[in-house]
């Protein structure tokens, strides 16, 4: 094409207008100027303003937020001793994230000069997606070694730990814990990878990158979205808007015993590898089997449709239903017990390169969040791991990073900042 056309614009046109103008241009003709008017342009403009999402608030946003199509997880490890140089990073980090999150560049004007640009600038002229950030912090970030590292050991919260390793995982050092983490999500994968790198371009001499890891949806998808093993992934998960549910399992409150987190959460990040290359060698049935779900409709075995619930109580010999099926490990459906275990998943595919011995490096980037790791996750991940009865896809997947979690409670509005009851 001989113009490029812009993508505000584009979407700013009529369907009639926009077919026209792309015909012209393959045509070689030019394009009407009358095209671009000043209600264009507001059209535009206000189709971008309903992508944004508003940071301050009670909670972050990124934990009850309809889920994008994109995620970047980076933790970090810290590298300074001095408690006020942190404090000041996450005041710096509060100032960015409302910035990004609201569209608009760290820089008023261009950087010019000897010094780098405050902005690195890849996502000028990009939307920003419904861009969420989330940020936590690991056990690490209060203590270390037996050290209280910043005066703060006194304030971690009850339950929060490394990861263990758990039966089959396969941890990497590399890819494994960190003292903060930060979650980037949005419908443009190109402002995730700005927002990390921005946020840990302003952290050197206080923190440096640990690992991080991209992960995604497919885009347009009927209904709820699958992994790789082609399953739908989700189905159980609480409606977003269940403020009920939300307060009971995933929101922290002041009668937890840790009052400031309240309005926070616990995270867990688990990076599972997927045996591609096995799972495809196992017959149709199998596969239905090993998850629990019929595969095209996702209905339980003992089901019609997706969204009906399984009925283990007259299935106890596991005839339908497997007893070590992925789905009836992750929760028994047998009643107050697995109400209270439930948490709230918000997970995505990873699909890079390949491994060391030429298999595909792909799999699930598990994200979750919930009130209580101990009675919730780990409660859960048991079960799922028990060496005596596993469940049947732990032959297919290898969980190689990841950790625990504690969410921040929301930045309530300018003038606060990120983790500002926890530095008291």
């Amino acid at each position: 094409m001989g113009d490029k056309i812009n993508r505000r614009t584009f979407l700013g046109m009529t369907a009639a207008g926009a077919a026209g103008l792309i015909l012209g241009e393959f045509m070689g003709k030019e394009r009407e100027p009358e095209l671009v008017t000043p209600a264009t342009k507001q059209v535009a403009n206000d189709e971008s303003k309903a992508e944004l999402i508003p940071f301050y608030g009670a909670h972050q946003t990124g934990v009850v937020t309809p889920q994008q199509n994109f995620a970047n997880v980076a933790a970090f490890d810290i590298t300074t001793d001095d408690r006020k140089q942190l404090q000041e990073l996450f005041k710096t980090w509060t100032e960015m994230a409302a910035t990004l999150m609201a569209g608009k560049p760290l820089a008023e004007e261009p950087q010019e000069g000897k010094f780098p640009p405050i902005d690195t600038g890849e996502q000028i002229g990009l939307s920003t997606g419904k861009l969420t950030l989330t940020f936590a912090v690991g056990a690490t970030f209060f203590e270390k070694e037996g050290k209280d590292r910043f005066g703060l050991q006194s304030r971690k919260p009850q339950g929060l730990t490394e990861m263990p390793i758990f039966h089959k995982d396969s941890l990497q050092e590399q890819l494994t814990h960190g003292d903060i983490v930060i979650q980037a999500c949005s419908d443009d994968p190109m402002v995730c990878f700005h927002a990390i790198r921005n946020l840990a371009k302003a952290a050197r001499g206080v923190a440096h990158l640990r690992w991080q890891q991209t992960g995604q949806l497919g885009i347009k998808s009927d209904g709820t979205k699958r992994n790789l093993f082609g399953f739908k992934d989700g189905t159980n998960n609480p409606a977003l808007n269940d403020d009920s549910f939300m307060n009971n399992n995933v929101w922290i409150d002041g009668a937890d015993g840790t009052p400031w987190l309240a309005g926070g959460t616990f995270m867990v990040v688990r990076r599972i590898n997927m045996r591609i290359e096995t799972w495809d060698q196992q017959p149709f049935t199998n596969q239905e089997q090993i998850i629990g779900r019929q595969k095209v409709s996702g209905a339980p075995m003992d089901a019609h449709n997706e969204f009906d619930q399984p009925n283990f109580a007259q299935d106890a010999n596991g005839d339908k239903t497997a007893l070590d099926s992925h789905i009836r490990l992750s929760n028994p459906r047998d009643g107050e017990k697995s109400e209270r275990e439930r948490i709230l998943r918000r997970g995505y595919n990873f699909m890079e390169n390949l491994d060391s011995v030429g298999r595909m490096n792909a799999g699930l980037l598990f994200v979750c969040f919930n009130k209580n790791l101990q009675t919730q996750f780990e409660s859960i991940q048991k079960r799922l791991a028990n060496p005596k009865k596993p469940d049947q896809m732990l032959s297919y997947t290898v969980t190689t990073g990841g950790g625990y979690f504690a969410v921040l409670p929301g930045v309530t509005g300018p003038g606060t900042y990120l983790g500002q009851n926890l530095f008291g």
